[in-house]
């Protein structure tokens, strides 16, 4: 009789053995709070609304609208590497360093935005764009706050060119812009978004010198803080989500020196490299010394004055279409 009653309290509590969870390890409680967080910022960013989801049977509808909210990423995003040109004679006093010191923080944020362009792009290639291009404008805000922040000349410089690696999302939406447009809006829809390129540039140093005459220079960048972030929620609810283009996966040193490959197979890429970099090293030299020019005597203009000055390239923006259609196209006319 005994040995019937005793089976099941036996059995009841092997169950209840097995089935305890095992005591808590408070030593591990603040890295696996950690790794949760970071965990849930993956997941934030790499969930899809369901309204941008790819569907390869009803393609993605690419509206004017979208198409402006990628020109107005690109316009604010590029424009992180040039708020600096119209005030460097301001940064040069306040973190109290000589010109050559301060013309540091454009060389840098230059070299910087060549490694993101050489390095960051070709993974477009091999991951989806939409997370990869959400994480880079993420990491970027949250960088920039150092900026904003910093006293250390040292820390300033090294986030600024940190930033300006990660500021190649322009070049990562263009090519998805080719990939949505429909083929009679290609060119117009691209054409958008480069104009939004060089309107960074421009809106820049304009934006800068009129916020740094009037206020601190530190409000420029908490300005441009507050964009970066508009445009990652911008970004997370309309970006639409596109494949990888390579979904079985690329080396990605093999991609690298694909690059350098190409260099000997297209000659014409050769020379348009060139030109590229003689244009773009001429164009930073001369922003960068003008500001220390126009600061300096008998000039001794303004913030907002320099700033101003960039207003010259509102002519190269609206001569430059014209000239391509009229001039270029005629010299070198396109095959497809």
């Amino acid at each position: 009789m005994s040995s019937p009653t005793s089976q099941p309290s036996s059995e009841t509590s092997t169950k209840k053995d097995t089935s305890a969870p095992p005591a808590p390890s408070h030593g591990y409680e603040s890295p696996a709070a950690g790794q949760s967080i970071w965990r849930k910022l993956y997941l934030l960013i790499n969930y899809t609304p369901k309204r941008c989801r790819y569907n390869p049977e009803k393609p993605f509808g690419f509206s004017m609208v979208l198409n402006l909210l990628f020109g107005f990423a690109a316009t604010f995003t590029v424009a992180n590497l040039y708020y600096n040109h119209p005030i460097l004679n301001k940064l040069a006093d306040d973190f109290h360093v000589n010109q050559e010191r301060v013309s540091l923080i454009p060389t840098l944020a230059q070299a910087g935005y060549a490694g993101g362009l050489l390095c960051l792009c070709p993974l477009g290639d091999h991951f989806k764009r939409r997370p990869f291009v959400l994480l880079l404008v993420w990491f970027t805000a949250t960088a920039w706050i150092g900026l904003c922040i910093t006293d250390s000349f040292p820390v300033f410089i090294f986030l600024t060119f940190l930033t300006s690696l990660t500021t190649v999302t322009p070049q990562l939406m263009l090519p998805l812009v080719g990939d949505l447009a429909p083929p009679h809006r290609r060119a117009s829809a691209l054409s958008i978004v480069v104009s939004g390129l060089l309107l960074g540039i421009l809106i820049a140093r304009v934006l800068s010198g009129v916020v740094t005459n009037f206020t601190s220079w530190r409000n420029i960048y908490w300005l441009a803080l507050a964009l970066q972030y508009l445009i990652l929620i911008l970004l997370w609810f309309f970006l639409p989500d596109y494949p990888s283009t390579n979904p079985d996966g690329l080396n990605y040193f093999k991609m690298l020196w694909s690059i350098i490959s190409m260099l000997f197979k297209h000659p014409i890429l050769v020379q348009a490299c060139l030109v590229g970099f003689c244009t773009s090293s001429t164009f930073t030299s001369y922003w960068t010394t003008l500001t220390f020019l126009l600061s300096s005597p008998p000039y001794d203009y303004s913030s907002l004055t320099i700033g101003l000055f960039a207003l010259i390239g509102i002519f190269a923006m609206c001569f430059g279409p014209p000239y391509s259609r009229l001039v270029i196209d005629k010299i070198v006319p396109y095959t497809p």
